[in-house]
């Protein structure tokens, strides 16, 4: 058991860094140098808190996985 939950423990913290301190600056950025208008600007407003869910999706499925 103790094992598991290191092995979780070390799986939350590398999603944890790569998805806040990469992913969604790179790709925030990525958005705001487009020349997106209208809807397109919109959807793509929404990635970044679309993958802040899915970090959160695998942070609880790395946690409740047994």
């Amino acid at each position: 058991m103790a094992n598991y939950l290191v092995g979780a423990f070390i799986g939350i913290m590398i999603a944890t860094i790569v998805g806040i301190s990469v992913t969604i600056p790179v790709v925030q950025d990525a958005i705001d140098n487009s020349s997106l208008t209208g809807t397109s600007a919109t959807l793509a407003g929404y990635i970044p808190l679309l993958l802040v869910v899915v970090l959160i999706v695998a942070v609880v499925g790395l946690v409740s996985v047994r």
